[in-house]
């Protein structure tokens, strides 16, 4: 956030998103309706904070979360998809196999398209995966790793057919 903005701009900001996210969502719109009219590149969240350094700071406070809740309840509407009103795009994710076949058992295990449980996965908070990646930072620094004991080589051991020879021992012939 920058040194202009102050707290108290920022958290009456945060609520007049918020209301008008509220508002709404009382009107029962559908969520991609909802989704593009707040937090869409050209809704209301992104006219309040023009700057992707405020958005940011946005995606971070407890309005967002609620608006978050919003576009969740929205989804889990039956019949609100809002197909027919904006068009869709394909996107190509090249995913290693062993990921590509753990969305798929999820996707089994909540009775859902792998497209809608790829769509939900998407519009999850970010700032939980960055605050996961600030903690395990966190906790690297407290407790570094120790330091790698160097092993000694293991010496060749000459093998014949199963037979190991013992040489240099008393009563071998020169």
């Amino acid at each position: 956030m920058s040194d202009t903005m102050t707290q108290e701009d920022f958290a009456t900001r945060c609520q007049k998103v918020r209301q008008f996210a509220h508002n709404l969502y009382q009107r029962g719109p559908d969520w991609v309706t909802f989704f593009r009219e707040v937090l869409g590149v050209s809704g209301a969240a992104r006219k309040v904070f023009a700057s992707q350094e405020e958005f940011v700071a946005f995606e971070k406070s407890d309005e967002y979360g609620a608006i978050q809740q919003m576009v969740n309840g929205l989804r889990l509407r039956k019949g609100g998809a809002g197909a027919q009103y904006e068009p869709t795009r394909v996107i190509t994710v090249r995913l290693p196999e062993s990921l590509h076949e753990a969305l798929k058992a999820e996707a089994n295990d909540h009775n859902t398209s792998m497209n809608k449980l790829c769509i939900s996965k998407l519009l999850q908070v970010l700032v939980e995966s960055e605050q996961a990646e600030r903690a395990a930072t966190q906790a690297a620094r407290m407790n570094p790793p120790m330091p790698a004991v160097p092993r000694p080589m293991p010496q060749p051991q000459p093998a014949f057919n199963g037979f190991t020879p013992r040489f240099g021992q008393p009563g071998d012939r020169p």
